[in-house]
């Protein structure tokens, strides 16, 4: 699966390349990555990450939405 990097420049409050990040697939889904967010229940098979409001702002303006 091929992926385009939404945000993030990998300075500043990253670790490493470890910053919360969105991405774009090439099946035209989002891709989100950042902490585990462990306060709310999901299935085995899902995951929550939780990520700051800068973050997904910066995603949705490279999108043009």
């Amino acid at each position: 699966m091929a992926h385009q990097r939404l945000t993030g420049s990998g300075v500043g409050d990253c670790k490493e390349g470890d910053c919360p990040n969105v991405y774009l697939t090439d099946r035209g889904t989002l891709v989100f990555q950042g902490d585990q967010y462990a306060e709310l229940a999901v299935p085995a098979h899902e995951g929550a990450v939780e990520l700051p409001e800068r973050v997904v702002k910066e995603a949705i303006r490279a999108l043009g939405w």
